[in-house]
Formats: C-alpha cells, structure tokens, sequence
C-alpha cells in the first residue's frame, strides 16, 4: 500500500497542512513537532525531497496524464483548460508554469524522475484519464496534489470537477422542455469519470420525464474522435433504426462526428433530429446547424485549481479535504428545434 502525506500526517498526529510546511522546509512549526514529522515520514517509508532550500516556490507544475488519449489531447477543451491554469499561475504570484505530459504506457520510473527534477511547489493533475490506482505514484512526490477534472472516492485529494450528472440531466430537460418526447443519448465508448456521471444525469432526466421509457432509453454508442464518432453512427444509421427526434451528445467532439453522419446519410438538422453537445469549444461554430451546448467554465476551473493548490502551497487549510463542481449552462444556438417549429 503506498504511504502519503496523510499517513504521516496520522502518524505524527498533526494536521496534513503541518506535514507538508516540514517537508518543504516552511516556517511556522516548531521543532520538536517538525522532527516528529521527519521521523514519522522516515519510519513510514515515505519519499520526499529532503533538501527544501533547492526546492524553488515559483514554479507550479501541471502533470498532464495520458492512460490511452483517446480524450485527453489537442482538442479546444483542452487547450482552454491549461490555458485557464496557466493565466492563473501568474495572477497567484508564480512565475512559471511548467507542463508535463505522463504515459501510462511509458517507463513509470523515468516520467517521475524527471518530475522531481523540475523541483516544483505543487502539482495539479490533469487526472481525465487516470484511475485511481495511478494516483499515488504522484501523492509521493512531497508536494501538494490537486486533481483537475475528475476525483476519486478511494483519494483524500483536492480536486476541482465538472458537475457532469447535473449538467446533463438539465440538457436533457432543455430539449423536453423544446417539445422533444423522444431524447436518445450518444454515448462515447470510454470509461472515464466524466462520461459515466454524463450517462447517470441523462438516465436520472429521462426516469423523470418518461418513466415508462426509461428503461428503454434510445443509447447509441460511439467512440470519442470526431472520426471514430462519425464511423460509429453511419453504422448506426446503416440499420435503418427508427430515429429520436433530439440527442444529447457527452461532448461536443461525439456531436460533430454524429451531425455529419446524419447529414451523409439524409437527415434534416435540426428539423428532423436535435442534438445538444457538452463543452462549448469552438467545433461548434464550425458545423452546420451550429451547435447547442453546455458552456463548461473551462477559464474557471483553472483558477480554482491553482487557488486551492496555492492555499495548500502556503499551509493556509487546516487539512480539510475539498471537492468543487462546476455547474455548465446552456447557450442556445441552431441545432435544437422546438417540435412546433420540426413539423
């Protein structure tokens, strides 16, 4: 079983926030306590950088990690992310932000040698990804860990989310709310935290609004890719299924590759199907009908990432673990009609 910080904390009976003042050798803890925690880290077998005047706090580190990339990569979404992260490393007073990528399928030992080489302050994980078993490769690092963009129950970590159950569960009520009786779900085939939460806010909707139907619900499966999306659905199509008259698609990639296979093969958008996507990046301008979606505050959860790591950075908590969701909203543009107006 790997040892963190936590378990030391435990050990030494003081608060994470003091374990992790000592170990990057902070003031603010008195000495006795701080050889507790020495000690206590020593006897646990927990890895740390012991030399905390080369460990410099103004570069804030974003591990990137990559299990299969299959969705993380240079997508909009993305993009706009570590960009949000990286705006605020400078607001919070940190001069550099340093971007590494971690392969899942590549030498562990190597990738995390070269972390601790970049003697960072604090590390946001880019955990899309990750399962939490890959967790705590990073949690023995010595430096404080936030998680951006999932969580894991089994993990005490910081992390800061999308409110993913609740934000598909109102897209679904958004086209019921249109008229549409009839809502389908295209599901992209990956098993992340993400898309799961998205399938159990959809199915949460559709229990609510046709609860005989449920059970039934009209589930079209197809991969992440814009590519493999659109090759999924002309098979689909290919069946000659009966078709919903509205979709939620898990993100705006999955949408795109759909819309285009429905245009292949005849069919009207929005007249004779609806499709409401998830992120808000710019493929949604893109296409034709241009795209409705949920507007993730991509900008946003940057900022509350590196905030939370700065306050942990600083020893300002007093070890309380925090899980922030963001809530996206709807932003109406061309590709859901009202059924009136589809007849």
């Amino acid at each position: 079983m790997s040892i963190t910080a936590r378990d030391v904390a435990r050990e030494a009976n003081v608060s994470p926030a003091t374990v992790s003042l000592v170990l990057r050798g902070k003031p603010g803890v008195g000495q006795e306590t701080r050889e507790r925690v020495l000690e206590c880290a020593k006897k646990l077998g927990f890895e740390y950088t012991s030399s905390p005047e080369k460990r410099p706090t103004s570069t804030i580190l974003l591990v990137v990690y990559k299990r299969h990339g299959r969705v993380v990569g240079d997508t909009p979404f993305f993009e706009e992310l570590i960009k949000g992260v990286s705006d605020a490393t400078y607001r919070h007073g940190y001069h550099r932000l340093s971007v590494s990528y971690f392969y899942a399928t590549e030498s562990r030992t190597e990738q995390l040698k070269a972390i601790r080489s970049i003697k960072c302050a604090g590390i946001i994980l880019l955990a899309t990804e990750a399962l939490a078993g890959d967790i705590a490769q990073f949690e023995r690092l010595g430096v404080p860990v936030v998680l951006l963009d999932s969580w894991f129950p089994s993990k005490r970590l910081d992390s800061i989310v999308i409110d993913n159950s609740r934000a598909s569960f109102e897209a679904v009520h958004y086209l019921a709310k249109a008229g549409h009786k009839r809502i389908g779900y295209l599901h992209a085939g990956v098993n992340i935290r993400n898309f799961l939460e998205r399938q159990s806010g959809f199915m949460s909707a559709m229990r609510e609004i046709e609860p005989d139907e449920a059970a039934n619900a009209h589930i079209v499966r197809v991969g992440s890719t814009v590519q493999s999306a659109y090759d999924d659905m002309c098979a689909y199509l290919d069946t000659n299924p009966e078709l919903c008259t509205a979709y939620f698609a898990d993100n705006d990639i999955v949408a795109v590759g759909c819309m285009k296979a429905l245009a292949e093969h005849g069919v009207r958008m929005p007249e004779e199907v609806s499709i409401i996507g998830f992120d808000d990046t710019s493929y949604c301008e893109l296409v034709t009908p241009r795209l409705s979606t949920m507007v993730v505050p991509k900008s946003a959860m940057g900022e509350l990432a590196v905030k939370r790591l700065v306050e942990l950075i600083r020893g300002e908590t007093q070890g309380e673990v925090i899980r922030t969701a963001v809530l996206p909203t709807v932003v109406e543009r061309d590709s859901v009609a009202r059924k009136e107006d589809s007849k």
